[in-house]
């Protein structure tokens, strides 16, 4: 009995020191890559990991996605940072805000695809600038109906694409298998009727991540 005692008393010992650890280790890696300002954070989002239902190592893995995310909005444009929050569950992305106009909404998008672990990006962000509701009700059909197009298509997995239809400008982003399937996406969204001109800023499964 006093053995199992001492040795459950250990392993109650332990486990911070193995928390402890791998917040440390967690620090130096963000003090190399240089998001010292972070740092705290995500400490605090590790030791938090421990009892989290997710799990330590998916929670660490978010959390680094979500700090690379912000370092690139930081670099592009101070008002993605500004207008925009991140969100990742286990390497899905929500982003959420407001923001002036549809081309800064679907740059952040092409940014958070360029990030090494992430699976799908959910673009919620609002538009402050005025469109009206007849095309604003146009570029979602046209959307809507390019993501079902995506869908049905065997070929093609839609949820790692990202759609925006901005006045009839199609703006494609995400992370393609192969050159086959970008080109296949690339045409269903240039057969759609109200479409004049698709932007692939799709990337290779093989291209260089973040």
């Amino acid at each position: 009995m006093d053995l199992v005692m001492i040795t459950s008393h250990q392993r109650e010992k332990s486990m911070p020191n193995r928390i402890f650890s791998s917040v440390l280790l967690i620090i130096a890696t963000l003090q190399l890559t240089g998001c010292a300002g972070a740092i705290l954070g995500a400490g605090v989002a590790a030791i938090g990991a421990s009892s989290s239902e997710k799990g330590f190592a998916t929670t660490i893995n978010d959390t680094s996605i979500s700090l690379k995310i912000r370092d690139k909005f930081v670099q592009t444009d101070i008002d993605l940072v500004e207008g925009i929050s991140i969100e990742v569950n286990d390497g899905n992305v929500l982003l959420v805000g407001r923001i002036e106009n549809e081309e800064l909404k679907v740059q952040a998008s092409k940014l958070a695809w360029e990030v090494r672990g992430v699976r799908s990006v959910i673009n919620d962000v609002e538009i402050a600038e005025k469109v009206s509701l007849k095309q604003r009700a146009t570029d979602s059909s046209a959307g809507a109906n390019l993501r079902r197009l995506l869908i049905t298509d065997l070929n093609i997995n839609s949820l790692n694409y990202s759609i925006e239809v901005v006045r009839g400008v199609v703006y494609l982003t995400g992370i393609a298998k192969d050159q086959a399937e970008i080109d296949r996406v690339t045409e269903h969204a240039r057969n759609l009727s109200y479409v004049s001109r698709v932007e692939n800023y799709v990337i290779l499964q093989d291209d260089p991540r973040d």
